[in-house]
């Protein structure tokens, strides 16, 4: 008997309870069979999706935290962490915190160079560097010497001029100031007696620029400045802002060098003309008197107190000097 015989013939085989079981057995694995192939399917079919559900998780994630940054960097600093103040390059605050320490806190020439380093001048040849120099020395024997500042003598800045103009200069020191007429405060800077300057010392900020004069032998050389004094105080707990301890002095002005045998040999050297000047942040009784001295010298309400503040040729170059200086009345 052949083995499909055998089957046939088995007693399992015929019974027709057992074939009935049998049969349901083999539907239900056949049903759970097409399910996991159908699972497989869609489980294939979604890993793109998973890819890219990913990747916008990735995205989102890195979005939130750049604006975290954002926002970090953005945010006021925390409760007692110093925040650095920018000055405006055109104005003294009204008020403002003062340190003797650090007295151009707080104004335009908070960052400017010590001395005569912040009045800058394009490179040039060595005629016009030379005139550089020596328009530098006699601005610094106007505005920085002691033995101007507070000595009250000129001689060394005279000395620095040819010599018809040095006599010129004479005269017009020896004119007691008066409005519209020019006498040695707008040639030099000399302090008021008993007021003294910190030892921060005085900052700059300008240009220098040469050019040929108006006649052969001429070299012109235009100063555009301004120059702040910072001022000591006794009692520098009571001050309110900057612009009561330092003072600026804004000057333009033109120097002529003049050499050759078209000028007579009185003439060869240094001249000074079309010189126009202002101050703020001043004391206004001393300033009648040709001297400088700080704000904190004139009376609370006195003239002065933030009557220059509209006028940014106190402080920047570029602009014009005001045609009134921080005292008018």
């Amino acid at each position: 008997m052949d083995d499909d015989n055998l089957l046939d013939s088995h007693p399992d085989l015929v019974d027709p309870e057992w074939r009935k079981h049998a049969q349901t057995d083999a539907w239900l694995g056949a049903k759970q069979d097409r399910k996991q192939f159908r699972k497989q399917q869609r489980r294939g079919a979604r890993k793109p999706r998973r890819r890219w559900w990913i990747f916008g998780v990735f995205v989102l994630v890195l979005a939130v935290t750049t604006a975290a940054i954002v926002y970090v960097g953005r945010r006021s600093a925390p409760a007692g962490e110093a925040v650095p103040e920018v000055p405006n390059p055109t104005q003294v605050p009204d008020y403002a915190h003062v340190d003797l320490a650090r007295p151009y806190a707080n104004t335009p020439a908070q960052d400017w160079p010590k001395g005569l380093d912040g009045i800058t001048a394009a490179p040039a040849g060595p005629a016009e560097a030379d005139a550089y120099a020596e328009v530098k020395q006699v601005i610094s024997a106007a505005r920085l010497d002691p033995a101007v500042l507070t000595g009250h003598d000129p001689k060394a800045f005279l000395a620095l001029f040819a010599p018809d103009m040095r006599q010129h200069l004479t005269e017009v020191f020896g004119r007691k100031p008066a409005k519209d007429v020019a006498s040695f405060d707008s040639y030099v800077t000399e302090i008021a007696d008993g007021y003294h300057l910190l030892d921060a010392g005085p900052r700059s900020f300008g240009t220098l620029a040469a050019h040929p004069g108006a006649k052969p032998g001429e070299l012109a050389v235009d100063a555009r400045y301004v120059i702040a004094y910072a001022f000591d105080n006794v009692h520098p707990e009571g001050l309110t802002s900057p612009n009561e301890i330092v003072s600026f002095l804004r000057v333009d002005e033109t120097y002529i060098l003049r050499s050759g045998k078209t000028f007579a040999e009185s003439s060869n050297g240094l001249w000074l003309e079309n010189v126009h000047s202002a101050f703020s942040s001043v004391g206004c009784a001393a300033a009648r008197e040709g001297f400088l001295a700080p704000g904190y010298a004139n009376p609370p309400a006195g003239p002065g107190t933030g009557a220059d503040q509209d006028a940014p040729g106190y402080y920047d170059p570029k602009y014009p000097v005001p045609d009134l200086d921080g005292c008018h009345d």
